[in-house]
């Protein structure tokens, strides 16, 4: 299999979107309540979605180096994980800042104690250490840097040669969602668990991570289907995600139908291809870890805008589409000048240096 799955690196992409426009249909607004304008039902659920593509990518590119694990290996591991996750993590984080220093979000510098300082900067808002985040949505990388430290237990469990412990996996996760899904925390809905005064949202992404893990050592199930099936099933499970959200009928079946979808993209067939591996869609995918970073950042602009040109729907929908543009473009920015040239730095910086070769 190739190391790069670009109807995965696709849906990541469109999962993107998906959270971009679910946080602008139904925003909090500065005078209080809620405006609801074109609303997603359970969009919130497409983080979820990012922890099983990162499993799956994790078990992909590292099953092979985690079997033979050392203390070295691992610390290369997580600094090329930190590497991939920082530099637009501290980068955006700046412009959230200033943001906030120049009144435009309705929060205040002095509203940041010193150990929430100390958290952002160390990204460690979704381990439940009760840390007020600058970036909000970034619970969800920081939660999954947990999932990579945690990742020598879950490894070795989900890859088991033995079948009945990998199953085991699959349990334990659904059942941590399970209890995710009942605790009276989700505020979208019942999953939709990222406040950061409790270990809830890093065990909702540490159960999607694991899931992803197992998903890719069953993937030879998908195997066994023909590809005209395959095919079939890349149409049919989106649209019955669909289904379930227009139905408003659980959350909790919507993420049971990410499994499925996440294992038969993963063979990369000809629709998986149409679909998800075209051009544009593997491009956003791409940028996807930048376009959810940056987005929250214009959600009060597209109400500034609604709210000086008139109180209408339209209005606010003209207002979130220039909005749309201008987070895509800024995404592709950072990719290019941020998250790339800071992955190498990075890895560049920290890496072991080679010991020069001895002359002739």
């Amino acid at each position: 299999m190739a190391d790069d799955i670009r109807a995965l690196t696709g849906v990541r992409g469109v999962a993107a979107a998906v959270i971009v426009v679910y946080h602008f249909g139904d925003v909090q607004l500065a005078t209080g309540g809620t405006g609801s304008f074109f609303r997603i039902p359970y969009g919130y659920l497409l983080v979820d979605m990012f922890f099983m593509l990162s499993g799956y990518v994790m078990a992909l590119n590292y099953r092979e180096t985690f079997q033979h694990l050392t203390a070295k290996v691992f610390a290369n591991f997580m600094l090329k994980r930190v590497a991939r996750l920082y530099p637009a993590y501290f980068v955006i984080g700046l412009f959230y800042i200033a943001k906030i220093a120049a009144d435009l979000s309705g929060e205040k510098l002095g509203m940041y104690s010193a150990w929430d300082w100390f958290g952002n900067l160390f990204m460690l808002s979704g381990w439940g250490l009760y840390i007020f985040p600058i970036i909000g949505v970034a619970w969800a990388a920081s939660a999954e840097m947990g999932s990579y430290l945690l990742l020598p237990l879950l490894m070795p469990w989900t890859q088991s040669r033995h079948r009945w412990i990998a199953l085991l996996a699959v349990v334990a996760a659904l059942v941590g969602i399970y209890a995710v899904s009942i605790t009276g925390r989700g505020s979208g809905g019942p999953l939709d668990v990222v406040n950061g005064n409790s270990l809830y949202p890093m065990l909702r992404a540490v159960c999607g991570f694991t899931l992803g893990l197992v998903i890719f050592r069953f993937g030879g199930i998908v195997d066994r289907l023909s590809a005209t099936m395959q095919d079939i099933l890349v149409i049919a499970i989106p649209l019955a995600i669909i289904a379930v959200g227009i139905a408003d009928a659980s959350d909790r079946l919507m993420y049971l139908l990410y499994i499925p979808l996440v294992a038969v993209l993963s063979r990369d067939g000809r629709m998986a291809q149409l679909l998800f591996g075209n051009a544009l869609v593997y491009r956003l995918g791409i940028i996807s870890y930048s376009i959810y970073l940056i987005h929250p950042l214009f959600v009060s602009f597209a109400i500034r805008s609604w709210r000086h040109f008139g109180q209408t729907e339209g209005n606010y929908i003209v207002a979130s589409l220039v909005c749309f543009a201008i987070i895509w473009v800024l995404a592709e920015v950072s990719y290019r000048l941020v998250e790339m040239p800071g992955r190498r730095a990075l890895v560049g910086l920290f890496s072991p240096r080679r010991s020069a070769a001895p002359a002739a």
